[in-house]
Parts: C-alpha cells; sequence; structure tokens
C-alpha cells in the first residue's frame, strides 16, 4: 500500500501538471493537423501510458505530452502570450471538446494550483518554460523510478541486511537526482508571500474510480503531514514543499525500510542498527528549525493513530478497537500527557525513549562482541569492564548496566528458543539486550503504577495491592486477550505477586515486586507462553482429541505431557528430566513415578479449577492458558532448585532449605496475619513443617494440632530436603490458604463448561467459612506445660 500511496502523492504533487493536462487532450491524441504546420504535433499519444510511470521508460510518451502542451498554449486564447490561461482552456473544452470528463475539468484548476505552489505563478495561468522544466523533471522522475523505485519497492523475494543496504543506496542516488530536477522548477522566494494548497481538496479533485480507495486510505494517515512538515494537516504551503524537498531522501528512506521490513533477513543486532537510524532521521526531521518549537502543540490524536494502523491490520486479524482504553493508558506511560491527544513534547519523550533503549542495543552487541569469549562460558561473571570504560566513557551508563545483567541474570532467552535452565550459564547477545529492554519496560510501568522504593532498580516497586488494582484495571482487555478468565484478575494478580516477588533467581525479602523480579518473571512468562503453543501441537501431533473450545482431553493431556515437552525442550531443562529419570531420547519417553508426581503436584499449584464441581464432577479439559499456567510454576520450581541447590544434587538438602527460609517466609505472612498470635510464634516452624510434609498444619484440626506439636518438640525431625514436587505441593497449599482467608468471591468452576460465554460479572460462589474450632489453645497449653 505504501508504494500505490507515495506514487499517488508524488504524481499528485509533482507530476498532476503534466498527466492533468494530458488528461484534457484525451485517451488516444494522434498528430493534430490544424491550420498550419505551427498547430500540429509529430507523435502519437497513449496517456494510458502514464499509467506506468513509475515501473517502465515512457520517455517518448512524456516528451509527446510537452509537445501537445506547447501546442495549446499556441491554440488556445489567452490575455498572457507565452502562458496557457486555466479560463481560457476551460471555455475551450466546452465548446471544442464535450467529450471530455466533468471530472477532468474539476481537475483542472488543481493542476494549475500545483504549478502555482511549485513555480509561484500566477494560479491561473501556465507558462510555456514552465511546461519545459516540468517535462524534463518528468523524464528524470520516470528514469530514476522506473530503475530504481520499481523493482526495490516492490520486490518480495527475502534479502540479506547487506543487500537491503545496497538497495537503499540505489533509492537515496534516485532520491537525490528527483530533488534535484525539482528544485529546478521549484521557486522558494514568494516575496514574502506564502502560498498554500488544501490537500484534501487536491486528492478529491485527483480521485477516480481506480485510485479512489487508497486515496480514502492516505486520508487517514494525512496528519503525518502536521507532524513531520508543520501547519495545518489538511493544507500545504510552498515552505513546507521546501521542506519536503529538503527531507525527501530520508522519508523515502524511513518508508523503504517500512515497506521491504518483513522482507529483510534481520538479527537483533541489524534490526536495532535499521531502526536506530529511522529514529534518529525521523527525530531530526520532526525536532528541526521552526518545528522545534511545538511543544505544546497538539500533532495527533490517539484515535488518528489507531485509524491509521487499521490500515496495516485486518479487524479479523487484530481488532485495535477492543484496546482502546489499554492504548490511552500504553500512551500516558510512555509519553505522558492526556490519553487521546500527543503534543510535540510527548512525541519527543515518545523518541527519546526509543533513542536510549536502540542506544542501549547498539553499545550491548559492541560489549558483548568485545568479551564474546568470556562471556559464552558457563561460569558466572568477573569481567572487569574497566578498559572499555576508558575507551568509551560515553558509554559508561551503558556499560554499568551491561555489566550488572550479565552478573545478576542467570536465566536469559534472547536467541534462544527458552532460557537454559541448568547447572550453567547460557547467554547470547540478543538476550542481554533483551533482559535490558524488559528492565526499561517494567520501570515505565512501575512508575506509574508502583511506589517509590529507594535501592531498587529505577527506584520504583510494585506491592500486592496495586497489583490487584492494575489487573482489575485492564481485566477486560487481558480477557479479550485470552490472557485471562472473567473473574480471576484478583486470584491472578496474587499468583503474580507470589511467584514473581519470591520464586525468582533475584528474589529478595522485601515482598514487593522490583524491576530485575518483574523482568524475570516476564522472560519466564513469555518462554510459558510460547512452549505452551509447541505442546498443544504436540498433543495434536499424538492425536488426543480436543473438545469445541481447543482443550485436550485429561487423560491424552497426561500420558503425552512429557513426551510433548522433551520433545523441543530436553535440553533446556537438564536437570528437571534428571529428576524424573527420563531418558536421553523423546521418542522412548516412558513414564516414571516422578514424572506423574511432579506433573500431578505442578498441577495442583497451577490449576484452581481441575474439576467441575456439578453433575458427575468430571475433570476439566486442558486450555493452553491451562498449559502456560503449568509450565510457569514448573518453571519457577526449577529456579528455586538451581538458585539453592549448593552442592548441585539436584534438590535442596535442609540446609539449603534453611538458607532459603528468609526469602520465602514472607509467603507465609499473607495467611499467618489472621491466625492466632501463638500460630504466628512458630512461623519458621510451620515452613519446616511444609517442607516435611508438603501441607500447612490445620489449626481447627486436633490431629493436625497434636502433629505439628509433635514436630516442634524435641523428637521432631525438622531437617527435611525439599524436592520439586514439594516446592509445588507448597505453592498449591499457599494458595489454598490463601483461599480461605479471602473475602472475594469464589470462583464457579462449572462457567468452564462454556469458558467462552463466561459472564463478566458471574454469580460466584461465597467463601467457605469454617465453623469448626480454633484448636490452637492446645499448642498454647504445652508451650505452658514446657515452661512449668
Amino acid at each position: 500500500m505504501f508504494f500505490k500511496l507515495q506514487r499517488l502523492f508524488i504524481l499528485a504533487f509533482m507530476l498532476s501538471a503534466i498527466s492533468g493536462c494530458g488528461d484534457l487532450l484525451g485517451i488516444n491524441l494522434r498528430k493534430t493537423k490544424l491550420d498550419s504546420s505551427r498547430f500540429k504535433v509529430d507523435c502519437e499519444l497513449d496517456l494510458n501510458k502514464f499509467s506506468q510511470i513509475m515501473y517502465e521508460n515512457i520517455g517518448p510518451q512524456i516528451r509527446c505530452l510537452g509537445e501537445n502542451l506547447n501546442l495549446f498554449i499556441r491554440v488556445v486564447k489567452s490575455e498572457k502570450k507565452g502562458y496557457l490561461s486555466r479560463i481560457q482552456l476551460e471555455r475551450y473544452l466546452k465548446v471544442n471538446r464535450p467529450d471530455v470528463k466533468p471530472e477532468v475539468v474539476r481537475a483542472l484548476k488543481s493542476v494549475f494550483d500545483i504549478g502555482h505552489l511549485i513555480t509561484g505563478e500566477d494560479p491561473n495561468f501556465i507558462s510555456k518554460e514552465v511546461v519545459d522544466k516540468v517535462i524534463n523533471f518528468a523524464l528524470i522522475f520516470n528514469e530514476e523510478a522506473a530503475l530504481n523505485f520499481q523493482p526495490i519497492f516492490q520486490n518480495t523475494s527475502p534479502v540479506t541486511y547487506a543487500l537491503h543496504q545496497n538497495h537503499r543506496d540505489r533509492v537515496s542516488a534516485a532520491n537525490k537526482a528527483i530533488v534535484s530536477g525539482l528544485r529546478k522548477i521549484f521557486n522558494p522566494n514568494r516575496d514574502g508571500k506564502v502560498h498554500s494548497l488544501r490537500i484534501i481538496e487536491l486528492l478529491e479533485n485527483f480521485s477516480t474510480d481506480e485510485t479512489r480507495v487508497y486515496l480514502n486510505r492516505a486520508k487517514k494517515v494525512i496528519f503525518a503531514k502536521k507532524v513531520l512538515l508543520g501547519g495545518d494537516k489538511e493544507v500545504i504551503t510552498h515552505l513546507e514543499l521546501e521542506r519536503l524537498l529538503l527531507n525527501f531522501d530520508r522519508l523515502i528512506l524511513i518508508g523503504l525500510d517500512a515497506v521491504r521490513y518483513k522482507y529483510i533477513i534481520l538479527k537483533q543486532e541489524s534490526l536495532l542498527q535499521l531502526l536506530k537510524r529511522d529514529i534518529g532521521d525521523l527525530s531530526d526531521i520532526i525536532t528541526q528549525g521552526q518545528l522545534g518549537s511545538r511543544d505544546n502543540e497538539v500533532l495527533f490524536t490517539v484515535g488518528d493513530a489507531i485509524e491509521a494502523t487499521k490500515l496495516w491490520i485486518k479487524p479479523e486479524t487484530f481488532d485495535i478497537d477492543k484496546y482502546r482504553s489499554l492504548i490511552d493508558e500504553a500512551k500516558k506511560i510512555l509519553m505522558g500527557g492526556t490519553a487521546s491527544e500527543v503534543k510535540g513534547k510527548e512525541l519527543k519523550t515518545l523518541i527519546a525513549h526509543s533513542k536510549t533503549v536502540l542506544q542501549t542495543g547498539t553499545v550491548f552487541h559492541r560489549i558483548y562482541d568485545k568479551y564474546r569469549v568470556a562471556l559464552e562460558s558457563p561460569l558466572p561473571i568477573d569481567i572487569d569492564f574497566r578498559e572499555y570504560r576508558s575507551a568509551y566513557p560515553e558509554h559508561a551508563s551503558e556499560v554499568n548496566q551491561f555489566d550488572r545483567i550479565v552478573k545478576k541474570y542467570r536465566f536469559m532467552k534472547g536467541e534462544f528458543i527458552s532460557p537454559y535452565y541448568s547447572e550453567g550459564y547460557r547467554r547470547n547477545p540478543d538476550a542481554v539486550f533483551e533482559v535490558a529492554l524488559y528492565e526499561y519496560g517494567m520501570q515505565l510501568l512501575l512508575k506509574v503504577y508502583g511506589s517509590p522504593k529507594e535501592g531498587t532498580i529505577g527506584g520504583y516497586s510494585i506491592n500486592q495491592a496495586q497489583t490487584r488494582a492494575l489487573f482489575k484495571k485492564f481485566e477486560k482487555e487481558l480477557i479479550d486477550l485470552k490472557l485471562m478468565l472473567p473473574q480471576r484478575a484478583i486470584s491472578v494478580a496474587d499468583n503474580v505477586s507470589l511467584l514473581g516477588t519470591l520464586f525468582q533467581y533475584q528474589s529478595d525479602k522485601n515482598e514487593v515486586l522490583d524491576v530485575n523480579e518483574g523482568t524475570e518473571f516476564a522472560l519466564s512468562l513469555v518462554t510459558s507462553i510460547n512452549v505452551a503453543k509447541d505442546m498443544m501441537k504436540e498433543y495434536r501431533k499424538n492425536g488426543c482429541r480436543f473438545d469445541q473450545f481447543q482443550r485436550v482431553e485429561p487423560q491424552c493431556f497426561r500420558q503425552h505431557f512429557w513426551k510433548g515437552f522433551c520433545t523441543n525442550y530436553r535440553s533446556y531443562f537438564p536437570r528437571m528430566f534428571d529428576s524424573i529419570e527420563a531418558p536421553k531420547d523423546c521418542e522412548n519417553f516412558e513414564e516414571t513415578y516422578q514424572s506423574e508426581n511432579l506433573l500431578q503436584k505442578s498441577v495442583a499449584a497451577a490449576r484452581s479449577c481441575v474439576n467441575y464441581t456439578d453433575g458427575a464432577r468430571e475433570e476439566i479439559y486442558y486450555s493452553e492458558g491451562d498449559i502456560m499456567t503449568i509450565l510457569l510454576g514448573m518453571f519457577h520450581v526449577e529456579t528455586t532448585i538451581l538458585r539453592w541447590d549448593e552442592n548441585g544434587n539436584n534438590y535442596m538438602d535442609w540446609w539449603e532449605v534453611n538458607n532459603a527460609y528468609e526469602i520465602y517466609s514472607t509467603a507465609l505472612d499473607g495467611f499467618l496475619a489472621s491466625k492466632p498470635s501463638i500460630i504466628r510464634k512458630f512461623k519458621k516452624q510451620i515452613f519446616q513443617y511444609m517442607i516435611k510434609y508438603e501441607q500447612i498444619p490445620d489449626i481447627k484440626d486436633p490431629k493436625s494440632i497434636a502433629k505439628f506439636i509433635w514436630f516442634i518438640g524435641p523428637f521432631g525431625k525438622k531437617k527435611a530436603p525439599a524436592y520439586r514436587s514439594t516446592i509445588s505441593s507448597i505453592l498449591a497449599s499457599i494458595s489454598e490458604e490463601n483461599k480461605k482467608i479471602s473475602t472475594d468471591q469464589q470462583f464457579d468452576c462449572n462457567y468452564l463448561r462454556d469458558p467462552e460465554n463466561i459472564p463478566n460479572n458471574p454469580q460466584t460462589i461465597a467463601p467457605v467459612v469454617d465453623t469448626r474450632e480454633d484448636q490452637s489453645y492446645r499448642l498454647e497449653r504445652y508451650l505452658n506445660l514446657i515452661d512449668d
């Protein structure tokens, strides 16, 4: 579409004086003989050829058109000798050419207006001198466009980045030749006057049945004129036309990158180079000269941007209107100001964000290349980047960030299909920048929705209450994106808080989600989404039965889970597969007690609705979202083992569990807050009890309290190891305890019989009130007995 719009604009603004006047002559004009040889042309004009002006060399036709235009100047009476009069030409056509269509006559004035904008001459006359210059320009344009624009812009073959650079050079040379030719026509000096032209009116006058659809699309991006050239979005002045000429080359090259993007074979580094160049050029164009003082001027609205975006995104692929509130909020996060308008200073803010990110990426790749051998070692990094800092002091900020990321982050993705959850470190240059990109976005998010927190990256964090508010705010959009079911915002937010704040490699004990913890969570979330998609393909490949909602049958889900997971990801989770005694060959995967136990515990931890609660209480089929959640929990369990397993025996020994207590004890605070004070005194013992028995002491069950009393007594064995299934069980237990104390309505699992029609505000089940007698007094009595 860009190529067609480009063709329309170029022809309208630069060549309409040619093709417009030519149309007045008719489609096939043959030798014209009047009273003498003075009134004839010795060529055959076929105006159909002008539709190919950007596709093939039509030089002879352009010259023939010039001869015909000059013939009109000689034939049509004019009060200015040597000029073609618009008014007299209209009269001539009315009398001598009744076959000329009304729309052609309507376009006549626009032809003269364009000549006026370009040359500064009287808008009612065109001189022979101007016609000759326009014809010469048309010849240049045609030659350059046919040779360079058409074969490059419309090429749909994949090309390397190096070849694309070569294509850019060709187009750039053509651009410069075209601008040089147009400058011979353009007159910038207007004796202090400003000449202008209404763009919409021009487009309407030149529209035909063939081009109307593209012109209507052009109207939706007309706001870009104001952004790039200033002034009224629907008006172009000769001063703005001069600015267009000044930036023509860069604008066309930006357009070339946009059109050819999906056909260029790009790696992250070359993509960063491409974007950095284009964003830099756009920034220069927008902020140069008089355009730089538009901080408080509204350049366009978010609605304008959405309508323009629809030109490239089909509604059946992605209905952008559903996410208007999300887009408005993203606008405020990225640019500030109001949700509906984009002012100059706000656009500058967005450009500044882009420049910062792209600068970070390009510098990161340079640093990585210099230290590649050491960085791709499986060992922790102890590189001193002092040499690089000294050589490039201007990049000190990026070097410090790079230093922190490669030394603090354990699991990175980038060019891998998943982070490696293994004993050794696995890094790649794309992954390091990916972490920086997630951190940058997380900083912007937490600055708006979180609270200031000293000593953290970016200076902001988000607590559980704020996370809940965030998920409630965007509940509708998350449901539409199928990332969440109705009425699950609070439970999902709580799970994010639990996993994000505690079960990351860099988790601390401050009980809030920091930028680095949020980044690690985001990486694992994206990985789990991708793995879940691959798993669903494996289930289909293995012939599993699916229901009408594309959910896989439970028995087949369990039967092929490990085999499907193993097929593509065995090497990324070597310790996990070792723990379940999995074979190296995924094709011959056989279930073991360990694999069945871990999957069972993982499902219990991740899935709040396993069975329907009515009818036969059958097990609910597994959606892609269910599988994603199960995998997400497993990834965090794996993170936990790899973080605390210091001796490498693939589980947590009792002393390693003891080391982890300081971090994970905060997970108990939520449900312990409602317990009697005597219970809260034994927080660490409760943690140890959970590790040993994979359950939480039930203060209303006499047997459970008695068991806990024995456990904390002198004969209780508190030194218990933790396995992957242990941690999964703990996650499930904590979730269940939090449900008991929750004041929120409980989700009715029966709504999952028709997951696509769950009401946004369904009649939910009230929390179950446990009326059993509190048995914690038994613990207090035991303590008093000990004291005596």
